[in-house]
């Protein structure tokens, strides 16, 4: 007497399931139609299996239109994937400065603690040379002092990680001229000046000393 609704909660939660696998698929082809007939508020935010939601996925690939599309169904804009990485250190690591506007008008939070590391979409932007989220994320109140596990600001990595181009003597600048603290040492007592005159990185040391 069991048997029939057994069998029926069964082939639901195929569907749901395949329904599921569909929504990432449809999310990661940019189909904005489909996804749209298909989206449920209450399924908007569960993962995939590596753990991606589905805005991770439609990030990922670079998609605003879906991805806002994801948003007006109730998506966590502020999601971290499995490493941590929220929309902005997805948009640095694509060099996508448009996704990152986008993240910013629509209210993720600057100050997330990221990464594995535990360190902040700045801190990233920094390590990279992204001078223009860079600026976008000053702007927005990122953390300009904080420091991730392995003891470095964004102004420590900008300058241990970078390579001491234009890129990142425009971040160094950015960075100083937001009031960063040039004084902060990295977990060695090593300061931000010291670094760059042993890197030889003479136009960040040059910044550096100006702003002592």
């Amino acid at each position: 007497m069991f048997a029939l609704p057994i069998l029926w909660m069964f082939y639901a939660n195929a569907f749901e399931s395949h329904k599921l696998d569909a929504i990432f698929g449809i999310t990661e082809a940019k189909d904005i139609n489909l996804l749209t007939s298909l989206i449920d508020k209450d399924k908007v935010n569960q993962r995939d299996a590596l753990g991606d939601t589905p805005l991770l996925v439609s990030a990922r690939v670079g998609d605003i239109r879906t991805m806002s599309l994801l948003l007006e169904q109730g998506a966590d804009i502020n999601v971290l994937d499995v490493k941590k990485r929220d929309i902005l250190n997805i948009a640095i690591s694509t060099s996508n400065i448009k996704m990152a506007k986008w993240a910013l008008a629509n209210g993720i939070d600057p100050t997330l603690l990221t990464s594995v590391y535990q360190g902040s979409a700045l801190i990233y932007g920094s390590h990279q040379g992204a001078v223009e989220i860079v600026s976008l994320l000053v702007t927005a109140g990122a953390p300009l002092n904080r420091k991730n596990n392995i003891g470095w600001t964004a102004l420590l990595e900008a300058i241990v990680l970078g390579d001491g181009s234009k890129p990142y003597q425009d971040i160094v600048k950015i960075l100083v001229n937001a009031g960063a603290d040039i004084s902060i040492a990295d977990s060695n007592g090593i300061t931000p000046l010291q670094h760059a005159e042993s890197r030889e990185h003479s136009e960040i040391a040059s910044i550096l000393r100006s702003a002592l």
